[in-house]
């Protein structure tokens, strides 16, 4: 059964690959002649171009920058000298060349941005600063999106010293016996279920501390997704949370122990807002997230007109997925156009939140599809997930 799988992935990747290198090289074509197009028709020299700073390279940053760069002077502000597709992260815990499938460096892709490997130390009515330049805007936008616990997602770490973690995260665990996970949510399942898969003989406990797995999820996803840990010997402690360790001792709040030879705390997502806090306290919510109207526009006690926010830093209520944050920077890219234009604040659009589809991987051949209240289960999921990250890294 297992070879078969394996023949089908092999045969369903190269076909991918020829379908999304055809569709790469017509992408290529139609931006070789938007390239064209804007410098015979946009006779605005560069240097009196609007000045649009982005901070935050994910997904949607690097969308804004790809299609602002023709007609705006772009800088771009990372912490990463890379593009990630962030949903395939984990996979590289268990299959570290996989990362090679998900990273482009920003000047692949990027031709007319200026790229600047960065954290950002404070935001201001006209400029933004790091620890040693000011760069000055007419328009920002801010996608600085989220941190997990190391070593999922973290936004201090640099490509090398992030690519190498990972690394360093297989061979380690290759050598683990005991691995807690704390936190069932989508992330901490994900990781239990690619460690079971690729690993044999590993004990793995994922403590929660709500009821259930993926507690906003339908019931029939979270039945699936619990019974499949449960079928690949993962123990599973409800209504309890970690609040100490010693050594290999981690403790919970109702008294409970646990050994394990490492944990990896998989309790949810911080969004990257402190660089507001010294001059835009009140765009802050409660739990950090950017506040805005419904143009997206960054808003406190008044809206400000030329700061702009998308991504998973968003202070809506849906979840932080990688479809919304290009949906939000769609909306950025056409209002920031039309402020430009003739047509200016008339024309600016609104942003909804509306239900998106998600995929929660299981392993390699195992996925759980889930929109709205529909579910779907099994391979074919699996299969759509390859096929999303292809269709992603393709347009890079």
């Amino acid at each position: 059964m297992g070879f078969i799988l394996e023949l089908i992935f092999f045969i369903h990747y190269y076909l991918c690959l020829v379908a999304f290198s055809l569709f790469g090289l017509l992408l290529g074509v139609i931006k070789v002649k938007n390239n064209f197009t804007s410098k015979i028709f946009n006779r605005t020299p560069v240097e009196e171009r609007k000045k649009v700073v982005i901070i935050g390279g994910g997904f949607s940053g690097s969308i804004i920058a790809q299609q602002l760069e023709n007609d705006f002077q772009v800088t771009l502000v990372d912490t990463k000298d890379f593009f990630e597709f962030t949903p395939s992260i984990l996979r590289t815990i268990v299959d570290p060349q996989h990362i090679r499938r998900i990273q482009v460096l920003h000047s692949h892709y990027l031709k007319h941005t200026n790229v600047v490997q960065k954290e950002v130390t404070g935001v201001y009515p006209r400029d933004i600063t790091t620890d040693d330049k000011t760069i000055p805007y007419d328009y920002l936008v801010i996608n600085s999106g989220s941190s997990y616990n190391s070593p999922f997602k973290e936004s201090s770490v640099v490509a090398s010293a992030r690519a190498n973690t990972l690394r360093e995260n297989y061979y380690h665990i290759r050598k683990l016996k005991k691995i807690l996970i704390i936190g069932g949510g989508i992330v901490g399942v994900e990781l239990a279920a690619e460690i079971v898969s690729h690993f044999k003989g590993k004990e793995v406990t994922i403590v929660h501390s709500q009821s259930k797995l993926m507690n906003r999820f339908p019931k029939k996803a979270i039945k699936y997704t619990e019974k499949f840990l449960l079928d690949h010997g993962v123990r599973i402690v409800y209504n309890e949370r970690v609040i100490a360790h010693r050594g290999t001792t981690f403790v919970t709040d109702q008294s409970s122990e646990i050994i394990a030879d490492q944990a990896f705390l998989c309790t949810g997502i911080v969004p990257n807002s402190q660089f507001l806090k010294h001059t835009y306290p009140d765009s802050i919510s409660e739990f950090g997230y950017i506040k805005t109207n419904e143009h997206l526009q960054m808003a406190g006690s008044t809206f400000h007109r030329n700061i702009f926010v998308s991504g998973d830093v968003l202070n809506l209520k849906e979840e932080k997925l990688a479809q919304t944050a290009e949906c939000t920077a769609s909306i950025v890219v056409h209002n920031i156009k039309a402020m430009s234009s003739k047509s200016g604040e008339a024309n600016l659009q609104s942003y909804k939140p509306f239900s998106k589809p998600v995929i929660i991987s299981l392993g390699k051949y195992c996925a759980v599809f889930v929109y709205k209240n529909f579910v779907f289960t099994g391979f074919l999921p699996s299969l759509l997930k390859e096929v999303v990250e292809f269709k992603t890294m393709v347009r890079y």
